[in-house]
């Protein structure tokens, strides 16, 4: 094998691996480029949301049940309230995980489920992109090899993050599958 060869073979390999390294940064761009355009349709493209939805319920589901069963001792209806409590929360879950609901997620809005489309007390035509972004820290990396978070929260309240998770699909593609939600 000549070294021209040897020198293009390796490039590809080098150019290859950069671009599997970028996969999720450049995923996370295109939602971003979504939000500003109010593409919701673009948007969910990069969402898996069966799994998103089933994070959340997890994530909900086991504070309320725990404070639940904890006072099933002082209340004898505790324990009924414990086992209808997922049946109350899944559709709330359901009716919040909406493109708006994670758009305004994803620029550090907590949505209201009174709201119109998961929408937060904001106008509909809001400022531009980078005003919208001025008061949201942003900071990203991946966990593993398969997971990539990006870590999301208003300047005024850093101590309440959001991680929005992202599951590989395929070897390039990446989709938002789960939510790690404040403490």
């Amino acid at each position: 094998m000549s070294i021209k060869v040897k020198l293009a073979l390796g490039a590809a390999v080098l150019a290859l691996g950069a671009w599997f390294y970028a996969t999720p940064y450049l995923t996370v761009r295109g939602m971003q480029q979504a939000l500003d355009a109010r593409d919701a349709a673009k948007l969910s493209g990069y969402v898996d949301y069966p799994a998103l939805r089933n994070s959340l319920k997890e994530a909900v589901a086991p504070k309320s049940v725990l404070e639940l069963n904890q006072s099933k001792d002082k209340n004898p209806l505790a324990a009924m309230g414990a086992a209808i409590a997922d049946a109350v929360i899944a559709p709330v879950v359901d009716a919040m995980v909406t493109p708006e609901s994670l758009a305004l997620m994803m620029r550090g809005i907590k949505p209201k489920p009174g709201l119109p489309q998961g929408g937060a007390d904001e106008p509909a035509t809001g400022g531009a992109s980078e005003d919208r972004r001025a008061g949201v820290d942003t900071a990203m990396g991946y966990e593993d090899i398969d997971r990539f978070v990006v870590t999301v929260k208003q300047k005024e309240k850093p101590e309440q993050s959001l991680g929005l998770i992202f599951k590989r699909d395929g070897w390039f593609g990446w989709k938002l599958s789960a939510v790690r939600l404040p403490e």
